[in-house]
């Protein structure tokens, strides 16, 4: 079999070739499960991010809303105090007649 030096250096290389072949191999898988986990990682802020998202919106439509109450409330609020300045303005009559 290993009758020259040529068959030796056949079979070394052949052996350098598959060690070189395995090498490749788990340096593949290694970035393979390293874009995994990064992809996970992504994933997750991801979810983070779009709940995040609807939170914003859910505190915005609150927002809208009680701004909406605010105002009505507001009005309202301006409109008693024009009835109550309409009624201090007005001369009371019932107690005019009774002075005199």
């Amino acid at each position: 079999m290993l009758e020259t030096s040529k068959d030796l250096l056949n079979v070394v290389l052949a052996i350098s070739v598959f060690l070189v072949a395995v090498f490749f191999s788990w340096i593949l898988y290694q970035m393979g499960r390293a874009l995994k986990g990064v992809n996970d990682i992504i994933k997750n802020v991801q979810e983070i991010v779009e709940s995040a998202k609807e939170a914003v919106n859910t505190i915005k439509s609150k927002g809208a809303q009680a701004a909406g109450v605010l105002n009505l409330a507001v009005k309202a609020g301006q409109q008693i105090i024009k009835q109550v300045n309409k009624r201090k303005a007005k001369p009371k009559k019932s107690s005019d007649k009774k002075d005199k």
